[in-house]
């Protein structure tokens, strides 16, 4: 996995200031970034797995990602999941969430 100096510092503050604020289960980057196939101008697609899927702190999140894309001149793209949605319902077999499992990298 190769990122740039702003990737790494913005993902940083991202994980930071989500695991002050919410009970973080697990924090993945994954797509091309994490295969080392990114390019410059590549997204860094991010997966955060909380207790509960809840809309307004979905919606606090997004305003995070958004601050800190700006901050740090970067494209962040997060996925928001429940724990019991990936663990009883239908997410558990989407092929979105098993590439995330298969290559995402624990942040």
């Amino acid at each position: 996995m190769k990122l740039a100096e702003n990737e790494e510092r913005a993902l940083k503050q991202l994980r930071a200031e989500l695991s002050a604020r919410y009970p973080i289960i697990d924090f993945r980057l994954y797509g091309s970034k994490a295969r080392g196939e990114g390019r410059q101008d590549s997204d860094l697609d991010v997966m955060i797995e909380l207790p509960d899927y809840d809309r307004a702190m979905v919606a606090e999140i997004d305003d995070i990602v958004y601050r800190i894309n700006l901050e740090h001149d970067v494209f962040i793209s997060a996925l928001v999941f429940g724990k019991d949605e990936l663990e009883e319902g239908p997410m558990s077999e989407s092929p979105i969430y098993k590439v995330i499992q298969r290559e995402g990298i624990p942040l």
